[in-house]
């Protein structure tokens, strides 16, 4: 599955630069409550960051694959800078029928590493799938949703891609009927994006839209939404949704399943705080994240921890 920690890690190494963008949303994206693991507890102000292996060649994975991979059923070859080759040794190989996840996350696949990869028979088994870091854009996302042996994906990362309103659109729009948990965080899909995922017929449970500049426009469209129902995670860290976005979702019918909430970093003030609690339709929300919110005062601070509890993180 997308590890929880590098949702944190990647949109506060990403953002970079702003120390509170970098200290608050290393503590955002809909993971809060995992403090106790190792990970947790590095500094949020410095995040771990993705190293690129020197030591591992193209030609040390085709002896892998050549040799076969048993019965595993995992292929971790996050950070190694492969190159768009990736795709086209991964998408001829039939070494990788039987596998259920794949991390080829930080390997500057581009546009033809991805479009490569579409094109493989042997990726029908895959339900995890993390591209994350690798410059695909929106034509690199268009291959893959409409790549036939990826139908039965469930978990799929696309973080820190250059994907844009169009992308997001052509990825709603695929073949992956089982998607149950994107992550489009650090893609500026803007509110045309933030409507095509709201518009989405996929059964999404979790969403992750970290740095997405999606604005009070695009919390509106998703609002708005009547496809998105079973979300039970929505993390929208540093988005500038303001007041006005933060109203939208707190008054929206769409969200009656939800969970956990992570609205960092989003320039919310009391007004937005008090929406939340006073909120009739968020009944199901456990967790809520607030951090770098600083225009919150005592009262929205009162309100909200009165209603969230020990679920309110602030």
């Amino acid at each position: 599955m997308i590890d929880a920690w590098r949702h944190r890690a990647s949109v506060a190494f990403l953002l970079g630069g702003i120390p509170l963008s970098v200290v608050a949303l290393a503590n955002c994206g809909g993971t809060t409550g995992e403090a106790s693991s190792p990970a947790a507890e590095t500094t949020p102000s410095q995040p771990p960051t993705t190293r690129k292996s020197s030591d591992y060649s193209l030609e040390t994975l085709r002896e892998k694959l050549h040799s076969g991979l048993g019965a595993e059923s995992e292929l971790n070859l996050a950070a190694k800078g492969l190159g768009p080759e990736l795709g086209t040794l991964l998408s001829e190989s039939t070494a990788i029928d039987r596998l259920t996840e794949l991390d080829v996350s930080d390997n500057d696949l581009g546009v033809d590493g991805a479009r490569a990869l579409a094109r493989s028979p042997h990726l029908s088994s895959i339900r995890d799938l993390d591209l994350g870091g690798n410059d695909i854009g929106d034509d690199g996302v268009d291959a893959l949703a409409h790549a036939v042996a990826l139908g039965q994906l469930e978990t799929l990362n696309l973080s820190g891609n250059s994907i844009t309103g169009r992308g997001a659109s052509a990825l709603v729009g695929g073949g992956s009927a089982r998607l149950g948990s994107l992550d489009l965080s650090m893609n500026a899909i803007g509110s045309n994006g933030a409507s095509a995922l709201a518009h989405s017929k996929l059964p999404l449970r979790s969403v992750y839209l970290l740095g997405c500049e999606i604005g009070a426009s695009g919390a509106k469209e998703l609002s708005q939404s009547k496809g998105l129902s079973q979300l039970t995670v929505l993390a929208l860290s540093g988005n500038s949704l303001g007041d006005e976005g933060v109203q939208a979702l707190a008054k929206s019918t769409a969200f009656q399943n939800l969970g956990t909430l992570d609205l960092c970093a989003n320039g919310v003030s009391d007004v937005g705080a008090l929406a939340l609690a006073q909120s009739s339709h968020l009944k199901k929300l456990k967790v809520l994240e607030l951090f770098g919110n600083s225009d919150i005062g005592p009262k929205g601070s009162a309100a909200l921890r009165k209603r969230f509890g020990g679920g309110l993180h602030l």
